[in-house]
């Protein structure tokens, strides 16, 4: 169970604390731990599974490849995980991709008393919720193809699983052992081959999330914050209601997330298309797992649904389901190889509206040719 009042001691002793930088990543994890129920798995207890993944990832590639059209090296590094090794992975992965936002904040660091309190305050805020949000997670993710942005080169193409979320769910819904751990691979080598064989996506989503974040470094100087000023009071001018997306964002970082969730949304979908499509095929059981799965999904708690539309999970949930229609709509009216179009290039992409309308992106695509 997390440790409230450890929690709330730690948020506190944030204050009085000197890190090096706008955010405290050692404190990050350890929040990060709290809030995820966190407990090590020994080395042997991984290494017992990992022959078992290793089967589960490599069975579905030939069936994923001849359905999908697309190639990809089939030799994948697999790795199994407690939530810890997700923590740990993802808080890297994090301060990679944050390094330029934390160097912008750190002019901040000197100046006037209020400056520097403002500084402290964001780092607070940064590292706190960034605990909740990756011990939250840490709970939830059961695999992650990691795709390595931000630089890091693709070796072998990694996939992980977090066996204590695998074996929870397992529990919880009766699934069979075997059946569901096929699922969740086939979703996952989906995400390797696509990520593998488009030559142009791992770039094209890294340069979006480097400009978004570059987008954000301008709004923390003074012109920007009254640029997103003037665009609340135009936004109430016109609609006659304030926006709190207008406040917090300013017209690039909108536009720059609305074109991330469109790609995210055509990732996630294909590859549930796929895992369906593959796992009709495979799996016994998978009209029962579909089914309870989908069940799950409804039945979350209040806290937990405005949770996520706080910090924007919910969006990712709508991504899959968004995707999926998509996904399936083109395939059954055009073909998967049709579907493939969004792979060609970066201006093939859907924008959000069609991937809600996908009859407007197959119009403009059949116009393109």
């Amino acid at each position: 169970m997390v440790d409230i009042p450890k929690l709330v001691l730690n948020t506190g002793l944030q204050f009085l604390r000197s890190p090096e930088g706008p955010i405290d990543w050692r404190q990050v994890a350890q929040n990060a731990a709290n809030v995820g129920d966190a407990e090590r798995r020994t080395y042997e207890e991984k290494r017992r599974l990992l022959p078992a993944y290793e089967t589960f990832v490599s069975e579905p590639t030939p069936q994923i490849i001849e359905l999908t059209g697309l190639h990809a090296p089939s030799v994948r590094e697999v790795r199994v995980f407690d939530r810890y090794d997700w923590i740990d992975m993802n808080i890297t992965a994090f301060e990679d991709q944050l390094a330029p936002l934390e160097k912008a904040l750190v002019t901040q660091k000197t100046g006037s008393l209020i400056s520097k309190g403002v500084y402290k305050s964001n780092q607070v805020i940064s590292t706190v919720g960034l605990g909740f949000l990756l011990g939250y997670l840490a709970k939830k993710v059961l695999g992650q193809y990691d795709p390595s942005l931000f630089g890091r080169e693709i070796v072998s193409g990694q996939i992980y699983f977090v066996e204590p979320n695998i074996e929870m769910v397992e529990r919880q819904l009766s699934f069979s052992r075997d059946d569901f751990r096929r699922w969740i691979a086939i979703h996952e080598v989906t995400h390797a081959v696509v990520f593998e064989s488009v030559p142009w996506l791992k770039g094209h989503l890294n340069q979006l999330l480097k400009r978004y974040l570059e987008a954000t470094n301008d709004g923390l100087t003074s012109e920007g914050l009254q640029s997103r000023a003037r665009a609340v009071a135009s936004h109430y001018a016109r609609r006659r209601q304030l926006s709190l997306m207008h406040a917090a964002l300013s017209s690039e970082q909108i536009g720059l997330i609305n074109q991330i969730q469109a790609l995210m949304s055509v990732i996630e979908g294909y590859s549930d298309f796929v895992m369906d499509r593959i796992g009709k095929e495979m799996l016994a059981t998978y009209n029962y797992m579909k089914r309870e799965f989908e069940l799950r999904r409804r039945r979350k708690s209040g806290r937990e649904m405005l949770f996520e539309r706080a910090t924007g999970l919910g969006l990712k949930m709508e991504q899959y389901v968004l995707g999926e229609r998509f996904v399936s709509h083109i395939a059954a009216n055009r073909g998967i190889e049709f579907v493939n179009r969004v792979w060609r290039s970066p201006h093939d992409v859907p924008t959000l509206d069609e991937v809600a309308r996908p009859e407007k992106w197959i119009t403009r695509e059949e116009n393109a040719t």
